[in-house]
């Protein structure tokens, strides 16, 4: 799973921006997890992609993943720590 979540995360050893994780976070979350994938167009606007985020966070978070087998656990969590960067690096951009 690491390198898996490597990829999806980073490119060329640099974090990816919040948009472009949304705009794939499809490609790696599990089967039937509820996310409907969403187009990078769709995420130019600051608002939504605030709004898309808090909506991935509601897939991934810890809270609400405990149902899930563990290796599902764990990529979600791993997902939810990128997120969460990537989000702590988009409002610093926007301030």
């Amino acid at each position: 799973l690491e390198p898996k979540i490597k990829a999806w995360s980073e490119e060329h050893g640099k974090k990816k921006q919040l948009s472009a994780l949304l705009a794939s976070l499809h490609t790696i979350l599990w089967p039937g997890a509820k996310w409907k994938q969403v187009s990078l167009g769709d995420l130019l606007n600051p608002a939504k992609c605030k709004k898309f985020y808090h909506k991935a966070t509601l897939v991934v978070h810890p809270d609400k993943t405990s149902g899930l087998p563990p290796d599902q656990r764990f990529l979600a969590k791993r997902i939810f720590d990128a997120l969460t960067q990537a989000k702590t690096e988009f409002d610093s951009k926007m301030n």
